[in-house]
């Protein structure tokens, strides 16, 4: 049996970081899995919660499914009474096979969504989701390169990928309940009514919702971490192509950050010595644009397709984080899930203990490198506002 109260499954790591954070502000212990598949014992665990990195945004719907019901049917197994699908803010990724998957994994009857994100100006009107007033599909979510939003209603998104009904009544007693939110109160009044109903046993959201479960689930509640020390410098790693994060890495690179943009197979040791050499740096993917005429020829000459060329962006900075303890003592963050994904593993870094919330989806993690432990700030391409890493270097100065 296990200590963990609350099992929440995300798709990605960045998404699986910014919920779990949501527990650990509020001194709730909480561990950060990578790949659950790859070990029976990854369910024990004395933390009360326990995120699960699926990494099933990129699977086809089939296998997204076998793997969240695989996940979910451990978590029950091993007596966690609670489980929680995080799902992406902006709806990217496999939602309906994935929802189904955790609603028939669970035995209940009910899966209630809330994806609503009020903080991030992501919100849910009459089962259709907004960006930032902007229904999610004619957002730039709609044209993400490698998992485009085709759908803004709810209902008819999770309709495709599943048969399993779904709607927008909390008293029609079987399927997945689709609930609005505009705002943060309106979360929490939907938490308490849905508790009453005893619908929060197995729900899903972003990590929105997920801030209001520790006191409708009763976690306990502990020490906070407070005050960590970031150090004096920052590399900043971005695989994200995201037009949120170009605006980022735009302001900073006018206001005195060094913005490396290195091409498909470049020297990875000369790339990392000159990364160590700054004290405000950031290494940016941009210039392995897809669209690329140098990516396409990399791609060709490596003679890489479909999922192939997308992953070798994130392993390609991996390589290159990898060689950084050798030379570099800063801080560290990262953009983007794959490419966080891609650094841990070729790290061999299996879990992480989310501690702090820099800025709203901006998290502080700390991991093990070999024997040695290091802080780490992550975030999704997607979150922050234009001036969010010329914040976090003045918070650090």
């Amino acid at each position: 049996m296990t200590d963990a109260k609350l099992l929440i499954v995300a798709d990605d790591l960045t998404g699986g970081l910014d919920t779990g954070v949501q527990f650990a502000r509020q001194g709730i212990s909480t561990r950060v899995v990578v790949n659950p598949g790859a070990g029976a014992n990854w369910a024990q665990t004395e933390a009360q919660v326990l995120v699960a990195v699926a990494e099933t945004r990129h699977m086809p719907p089939e296998a997204a499914y076998d793997t969240v019901f695989g996940i979910v049917s451990v978590g029950r197994r091993a007596g966690i009474p609670y489980i929680y699908k995080k799902t992406d803010s902006a709806l990217r990724g496999n939602i309906g096979a994935e929802l189904s998957a955790a609603l028939k994994a669970s035995g209940k009857d009910v899966l209630a969504f809330l994806p609503a994100y009020p903080a991030m100006n992501r919100i849910t009107v009459r089962g259709c989701h907004y960006i930032d007033g902007v229904p999610v599909a004619q957002s730039m979510f709609g044209k993400d390169p490698f998992n485009p939003v085709m759908e803004s209603d709810i209902q008819k998104l999770i309709g495709i990928q599943t048969d399993t009904p779904v709607t927008g009544e909390e008293d029609a007693g079987k399927g997945i309940l689709v609930v609005d939110a505009q705002s943060d109160e309106d979360l929490k009044e939907a938490g308490r009514r849905l508790a009453g109903k005893g619908y929060l046993s197995v729900c899903a959201g972003c990590a929105g919702f997920a801030a209001f479960l520790p006191d409708l689930i009763g976690l306990d509640k502990g020490e906070v971490f407070e005050d960590p020390d970031l150090g004096e410098s920052l590399l900043v790693i971005s695989g994200s192509l995201n037009p949120v994060t170009l605006k980022q890495l735009e302001a900073a690179e006018e206001n005195g950050f060094k913005r490396i943009c290195p091409e498909p197979g470049e020297e990875i040791s000369v790339l990392a010595e000159e990364l160590s050499n700054e004290k405000w740096v950031i290494l940016d993917s941009s210039g392995m644009d897809p669209e690329s005429a140098a990516f396409r020829d990399y791609v060709q000459k490596k003679g890489l397709e479909g999922e192939e060329t997308r992953v070798c962006i994130a392993s390609f900075l991996a390589e290159i984080m990898a060689e950084l303890p050798k030379t570099y003592e800063g801080t560290v963050m990262v953009i983007g899930g794959d490419t966080l994904l891609a650094c841990l593993e070729r790290l061999g870094c299996k879990d992480l203990e989310p501690l702090a919330e820099l800025f709203p989806g901006v998290v502080l993690s700390r991991y093990m490198a070999g024997d040695k432990e290091r802080m780490l700030i992550s975030k999704s391409g997607g979150f922050g506002s234009g001036s969010l890493l010329l914040d976090l270097r003045g918070m650090m100065e």
